[in-house]
C-alpha cells in the first residue's frame, strides 16, 4: 500500500468513526441532566468528533473530483464549530446555537451535487433543514429554543452523517487500486 493509498484509506476511516463517535457522544449526552456539565462536555466532545469528520470528509470528496461537495463539509465544519461555541460550562447559549443553522442549510442544499450519494440521501437532507430553519425561525422570534424540534433535527442530522460516512467508505472501497 502506498503513502497516498494509506492517506486516503485514512480518511474515509477518520469520516467513519467520528461521525459514529459524534451520535454516540451526544446520545450519552442527552443521558445527563440537561445542562449539567457531564451532558456539556459529552456535546463539545461530540462536536469536536463532527468538525474533525466534516473536514476529512471534505478532503475526501475533494480528491474523488466532487468540489462543491468538498466545499459543503467545510460548511458543515463551520455549522458544527458554531455548535460548539454555543457550548459552555454555565449552558447553552440559544442565539449562538440556532446560528448554525446559517451555514449548515447550504452545506445540504450544496450536497445534491454530490453524485457519491445516492439521490434519496441527498433529498433527505431536507429534512434537518427545515427542522433547523424552524429552530432558528423561534429563536429570531423569541421562542424556545429547546425541544422535539431541535432534538429531531441534531437526531437527523447525526444519522444522515454517519450514512454519508458508510457511502465514501463504500466508494473508496469499490475503488481502491
Amino acid at each position: 500500500m502506498t503513502k497516498s493509498e494509506f492517506e486516503n484509506k485514512s480518511l474515509v476511516f477518520i469520516v467513519l468513526i467520528g461521525y459514529i463517535l459524534n451520535f454516540i457522544c451526544t446520545s450519552i449526552g442527552y443521558l445527563f441532566n440537561v445542562a449539567s456539565s457531564n451532558e456539556l462536555l459529552h456535546y463539545e466532545i461530540a462536536n469536536a468528533f463532527a468538525i474533525s469528520a466534516s473536514v476529512m470528509a471534505g478532503r475526501y470528496t475533494g480528491l474523488r473530483g466532487q468540489h462543491v461537495a468538498a466545499s459543503a463539509y467545510i460548511l458543515l465544519g463551520i455549522a458544527h464549530g458554531i455548535s460548539l461555541a454555543s457550548l459552555s460550562r454555565a449552558g447553552i447559549n440559544a442565539d449562538r446555537g440556532a446560528m448554525m443553522a446559517i451555514p449548515m442549510i447550504p452545506s445540504f442544499i450544496f450536497m445534491f451535487w454530490c453524485s457519491l450519494y445516492p439521490l434519496w440521501l441527498r433529498v433527505i437532507g431536507l429534512i434537518p433543514i427545515a427542522l433547523f430553519s424552524l429552530v432558528f425561525v423561534n429563536v429570531q422570534s423569541g421562542q424556545a429554543y429547546f425541544g422535539m424540534v431541535l432534538t429531531s433535527g441534531y437526531a437527523m442530522l447525526q444519522m444522515i452523517e454517519v450514512i454519508w460516512g458508510i457511502y465514501l467508505y463504500k466508494d473508496w472501497k469499490q475503488n481502491r487500486p
